[in-house]
Order: structure tokens, then sequence, then C-alpha cells
């Protein structure tokens, strides 16, 4: 067994009754100061507030009707086509959780999700490390706007980031053969939750060989359960799958195109002390001339730069912000594990503690940032006020479409389904009256194709005698006053 194997199991199989009084502190202060992280970061969370994103909607409406397909025979749609994972998984556990207890508990979960990762981090560091080590790597990873905003959303993402950090978990700290069986169960049912989850099974495999005890053998243990299981599930709905890929993933056209510099400029905002931070943290290691270290920490920090690379090169904005929690999760450990070995420098706590600090000021604004979406409780508001039956159509369909659930004898289309048949579908559907109400934004939905045929749709309803305003134009947001709900419906 090597040195380094030797000093990770001295550090961490001390039984507690052999601990000194000094170190039994030393222990419990840490707890108490991962509490305090813990607690810090769930208020952030909780004190979020916005009526449903559209991913959130998108999810849970499609598990309702998974859910009312199964037991009710209900016609099932397309529910769930084009996901970036089995819609089957999530969505219809999202919308178990909003029966149970609405938004909140679907938020809840995710919450209890990332918080449970920012935990397995830590047991994952101070493994290897010791005490120190594990609190500033769950540290790192928990005091991130990226992550605090994605601990309070319900979509795929939570699930998929707590299933990875129990794989390095399990991969870095078990030593058996059946951890390296459950590290396959839990890197499958990843990459089925989302599939851009199978970007870091080899990261996670790699970890794994390099640095797992009995590194090698468990490593392939795990490699071929994972690609029997997947094979597995390729063999049963492949095409399905494949066809989801290509339109969320490998073939994904932007759907908010956005330019290089303004992405580069998001990931420095979330990102940039992280980076300086994962730069000293490879110096260090490869300083140390420990080669399985070294090449850990280089493998994780470019896997963390994975997802933002991919996205700045299709120049595709939707998702970048929340994607970086993925690379908080890869960069947690090299950085933990630096930030801990500078704090053993002389005079060198204090930098330390205040560059964590300053990591727990980030979530303050930038989760804020990242939660100023389309606001549709005006509108709900206003379909409640006069609810006529009939098709509705929105750019924000889902998320209105899931607080007006219980509006009876109302059914959804999207505006991109409209888009798509051009100019000729639009003037079409005004011609014919074809929609009870329409409801639009005055403000670019990012898009430019989209955005102009939004213009085309404008004019041809102010134009038509059949619409007309039904109520006064109003904010969609207070950060916004420029940009307006508009609803029109027949007259």
């Amino acid at each position: 067994m090597s040195t380094m194997t030797l000093t990770r199991h001295e550090t961490t199989t001390v039984p507690s009754a052999a601990r000194t009084p000094k170190k039994r502190l030393r222990f419990k202060m840490q707890w108490v100061l991962l509490g305090i992280v813990v607690v810090y970061v769930a208020i952030l969370a909780i004190r979020l507030r916005n009526t449903a994103f559209i991913d959130e909607a998108l999810y849970i409406n499609a598990g309702h009707a998974y859910l009312a397909h199964w037991f009710d025979g209900q016609p099932l749609g397309n529910a769930g086509a084009f996901f970036s994972g089995l819609p089957t998984l999530y969505p219809v556990l999202a919308a178990l959780l909003d029966t149970l207890g609405g938004l909140y508990l679907v938020r809840l979960f995710s919450l209890a999700c990332i918080l449970g990762a920012g935990f397995l981090m830590y047991g994952t560091a101070r493994h290897l490390w010791g005490e120190r080590a594990g609190l500033l790597t769950a540290a790192t990873f928990l005091l991130s706007g990226p992550v605090v905003y994605m601990g309070w959303l319900g979509t795929f993402d939570a699930v998929v980031v707590a299933m990875l950090a129990l794989g390095l978990w399990l991969g870095l700290t078990r030593t058996g053969i059946p951890s390296a069986v459950l590290l396959a169960a839990v890197l499958t049912l990843a990459v089925l939750t989302k599939y851009t989850a199978g970007a870091f099974v080899p990261v996670v495999l790699a970890a794994v060989l390099v640095y797992g005890t009995r590194g090698l053998f468990r490593s392939i243990i795990a490699t071929g359960a994972v690609a029997v299981s997947l094979t597995t599930v390729w063999m049963i709905w492949g095409a399905d799958i494949g066809r989801d890929i290509a339109f969320t993933t490998t073939d994904r056209q932007a759907l908010s195109p956005i330019g290089t510099g303004e992405l580069l400029g998001l990931l420095t905002d979330h990102l940039g002390l992280l980076i300086l931070l994962a730069a000293l943290a490879l110096f260090l290691m490869f300083r140390e001339r420990g080669w399985r270290l070294s090449v850990l920490g280089l493998g994780l920090v470019l896997a963390s730069a994975m997802l933002p690379i991919g996205q700045i090169i299709l120049g595709e904005a939707v998702s970048f912000e929340k994607h970086l929690a993925y690379s908080v999760l890869m960069l947690s450990l090299p950085i933990g594990w630096s930030l801990a070995r500078v704090s053993r420098y002389p005079l060198m706590v204090t930098p330390v503690v205040l560059t964590v600090m300053i990591m727990a000021l980030f979530p303050l604004v930038r989760a804020d940032s990242m939660y100023r979406w389309p606001n549709v409780a005006g509108v709900v508001e206003a379909i409640d006020s006069d609810p006529q039956p009939g098709l509705y159509i929105s750019s924000a369909t889902d998320s209105i479409s899931y607080h007006t659930r219980a509006v009876p004898d109302i059914s959804w289309e999207t505006t991109f389904e409209l888009y798509y048949g051009g100019e000729e579908a639009i003037r079409g559907a005004v011609e014919n009256e074809r929609y009870q109400s329409v409801i639009l934004r005055t403000s670019s939905v990012g898009n430019a194709e989209q955005d102009d045929l939004q213009a085309v749709f404008l004019e041809e309803l102010e134009k038509s005698p059949s619409y007309s305003l039904a109520f006064e134009p109003f904010p969609v947001s207070s950060n916004n006053p420029d940009d307006l709900w508009l609803i029109f419906s027949r007259r």
C-alpha cells in the first residue's frame, strides 16, 4: 500500500475514543462550522421567490400527464418528448411531490439534494485529506451562486449533481466490490435522469482508477456494469433516447444565441474566484510531485470546463448559469485540498478564512440575479378573473398552464408550435380566430427568428377586428418595467 493510502487510512480510521480532547473539540467544531454553512445556504435558497420557471413547469406538467395516463387512461400526447432525460424518472417524481406539497415541496427536494451533495463532498475530502479539507471542500461547493440557484429550482439538475457527488464518495472512500456495483448503478441512474451526466461518468470512473483504493479492479467492475446497464436501456428505448439526446445535446441549436464575450463575462462573474483558486490548487498539487494527486486535480479541473466550453462554442445562453453548478462540483475537491494545505502554512489561516468569507458573499447577489425569469402571477390573476373556455397560446405557456391547471375547459399551445409554421401559419391562426386568448411579452425572447415571428403575430393581432387587449399592459417584473405582458382576447 502506498504512503499516500496509508496516510488517508490513518487520518480517517482513528476511533473517536482514541482522540485527544483537543482533537475531539476540533472535530466537533468542524461539524458546527459545516452546519453554519448549510443553514446559511438553505436560508439563501428558501428566500428566493418567483412563479414556476418554464423548465420546472414543463417537467411537472409532463409528470402529471404520465400519472394521468397510467392511472386514468388519459391520452399521453407528446408529454416528455425531447426532454434531456427519461421523462418517466424525474418528471414523475416531481409530479408526485407537487401533488403532495406543490412547487414548494419540489424545490425543497432540490435543496435537500444540493445539501446532501455538500455533505457527500465533505465526507469524500475528509476521508482523503482530513477534516479541514472536508470542511473547505463542502464550503467551496455550497457557497456558490449557481449551486444555491440550482438548490431552489425543481429540475433534473440538483438530483443529478447529488448522484455525481454520491458517485465520487462511493468511488473514493469505499473499498469493496459491492460499492463498485452500487457506483455503477448510481452513475447509470444519473445518466438516465439527465443525459448530460454521461459526460461526467468517465471523470468519476477515472478518479476511482487513479485515486481510489483498489482503483483498477473497482473501476473495471463499475465501468463494465455501467456499460451493460446503459446498453440494456438503449436496446429498450434507444430510438426515443437518441432523438432526445440529439435535440438537447449533440445536435442542439442555440435557443437563445449570445456572444462569446457575454458568456465569458457570466463565467467570470460566477466562477472567477474559483478559477483562480483552481489554478493555485493545480500549482500546489504538481509541486507535491505526487502523480496521483496531480492527475486527480487536473482531471477534475478539466472536467469542470466541459459544459461551459461546450455552451460557449454553441453560443447558447439557456441553462448556462445553472450548468456552472456542475463545474463547481468538480472544482470543489482540488480547491478544498489546496485551501486546507495553504492554511497550514505559517500565518495563512486568516487569508483562507477571508477567502471563504468572500465566497459566502457571492450567492447573496448571484443567486438572486439568476432567479429573475418572467413572473406570470399577474397573467394567472387575469385569467382567473375571467376564465373563458378555449385554446390559449403564450410564449410562457408551460409556466402559466402549471398555475392555471384548476381552471376548467382551457387548453394550451406554445408560440413555438405556431411559429414553426412560419408567417402564413400565424396569419391563418389570427384570421380563423383559433385562440381564445394570446399572451405575449413586449421584450425579446432571446432568439432573433422567434422575435421576428412574434412581431408578425403582434401586427396581425393589432390589425384584426376579432382581437383586442383584454387588460392594460402590465410589467413582467419590477426589475424591468419596459418588459410588459400583453393579453389579447377574442372580442
